[in-house]
């Protein structure tokens, strides 16, 4: 394989400068760019600037790069990428296919660790015990329930 299309996960999203710049933002691995630190991001320059995160720049480094926009938006939805050594392109690709997934793993276990630190500090309903089990107190009476009624079907309307 001489060339692979990336998609764009961040087509959605538009970052805007302190200086007043709005910048198109392109990432391989990430939804949003508040999933990782500001300092993770940079500015890519080509015809115009482009955000994208430094796992995404990684891998762009190492190919020539064309970027996919949407027609009506600009919006980038994808980058197709040519390697420049083509003197093994299975040892490339291997290569490549080997950071994405040491990326992803790192992005899972970062994500599992801070739902578990979340999850450590939550104190469900079930976990506390009720301030109150006086039934009448609370307005769970037994009288306040709706009466069950009987259903009645529709009468037949006849044709004459």
């Amino acid at each position: 394989m001489d060339e692979y299309l990336l998609q764009n996960r961040c087509t959605k999203i538009r970052v805007s400068t302190s200086d007043e710049h709005t910048l198109k933002v392109f990432s391989v691995f990430y939804q949003h760019p508040a999933l990782i630190d500001p300092e993770g991001w940079t500015v890519l320059k080509t015809e115009e600037n482009i955000l994208v995160d430094k796992n995404t720049m990684w891998i762009l480094e190492k190919h020539e790069c064309e970027f996919g926009y949407e027609a009506k938006s600009g919006t980038i939805l994808t980058c197709r990428i040519k390697p420049k050594d083509c003197s093994n392109l299975e040892a490339h690709w291997d290569d490549i296919l080997q950071y994405c997934m040491e990326v992803k793993g790192d992005f899972a276990k970062f994500c599992d660790e801070d739902i578990s630190l979340k999850m450590d500090n939550l104190k469900l309903k079930s976990d506390s015990k009720p301030g109150c089990s006086d039934p009448e107190a609370n307005d769970r009476k037994l009288d306040s329930t709706l009466p069950v009624k009987e259903q009645t079907l529709p009468k037949k309307l006849s044709a004459d």
